[in-house]
């Protein structure tokens, strides 16, 4: 089917448009709102002890989010990869389920697990209180997250395929050598797309946090729930801006670096795939055991 000039210039200017008017313009509203009382007041709204401690919270989970999801999903990605078992499509299934299921419906079915009257509401008589504190939005905040990193790897394992690996073994390295020095250089692109797209979401995540927080300021409180307390609690419309703003300059960071990385993915895998495997037979490289013997 061939496409006309003015075909594919209509299809341009309808996306254009849509975008247009759905992202930009309303984008472009807050930052104007957020400086429409100069810069100054901005930063004054930004540096509130409340918008520093939320900023702080919310940096606090990335760091704690980010490491586990990697490790999980590094280990759920070879899985599902490389193994063979009963059961695969059903895991399959649960490591998507974060897609399907609403963040409100998260919320609820933690405090149904660590509630006071939950399963494992006991555990707050020990003094650990995971539901309105840190643990529960940690908990919140791996749930609605699990996925990326499992999604973008487990791709590049598939296409990599086993043969760097298998050799490597056959050469005497162990099963933590072929991981560090063929496996991770592998996927180092694909790893590192899925770790900014975990803090991307769990910058952003509001509806299951919002279910397991106090929402009080500088003790639960991160930028998405100063940007709804702001506004519809002290009816503070600038301020509100002010913080959407600030949590929008993290996030545009953060997309340009995913964007960057996105370019890298198709390109480098290939890259270091066929570097490593140039690396166990290099001159440089010492001769082991195994490779004396072939």
């Amino acid at each position: 089917m061939i496409v006309s000039k003015w075909t594919r210039l209509g299809l341009r200017s309808v996306a254009l448009v849509y975008l247009f008017v759905l992202l930009l313009v309303p984008v472009g509203l807050i930052f104007w709102r957020s400086f429409e009382h100069g810069f100054g007041q901005f930063w004054e709204w930004i540096t509130t002890p409340a918008a520093i401690s939320a900023l702080q919270l919310s940096l606090l989970i990335v760091v704690i989010v980010v490491p586990l999801n990697v490790v999980f999903g590094i280990v759920m990605a070879i899985a599902l990869a490389r193994g063979r078992f009963r059961g695969k499509g059903v895991l399959q299934a649960i490591v998507d389920l974060p897609f399907a299921v609403s963040p409100v419906v998260v919320g609820v079915a933690l405090i149904a697990l660590w509630g006071v009257d939950g399963w494992f509401g006991g555990i707050e008589s020990l003094g650990f209180r995971i539901i309105f504190g840190l643990p529960g939005m940690v908990l919140a905040t791996i749930f609605v997250t699990l996925p990326f990193v499992v999604r973008e790897v487990e791709p590049v394992l598939r296409e990599i395929g086993t043969e760097q690996e298998e050799a490597a073994s056959t050469l005497g390295a162990t099963g933590w050598q072929t991981f560090w020095r063929i496996t991770l250089p592998a996927i180092r692109w694909g790893l590192t797309y899925g770790v900014v797209l975990t803090v991307a979401r769990a910058l952003g995540e509001y509806g299951a946090v919002t279910m397991v927080s106090s929402n009080f300021p500088g003790v639960s409180q991160t930028l998405t729930l100063l940007v709804h307390s702001r506004y519809t609690d002290d009816y503070n419309e600038y301020g509100a801006y002010a913080a959407a703003t600030l949590l929008m300059l993290v996030a545009i960071v953060v997309l340009v670096f995913m964007t960057v990385i996105e370019r890298r993915v198709q390109g480098r895998v290939a890259d270091a795939s066929a570097s490593v495997v140039d690396s166990p037979t290099s001159g440089t490289t010492p001769s082991t055991p195994a490779q004396e013997k072939i």
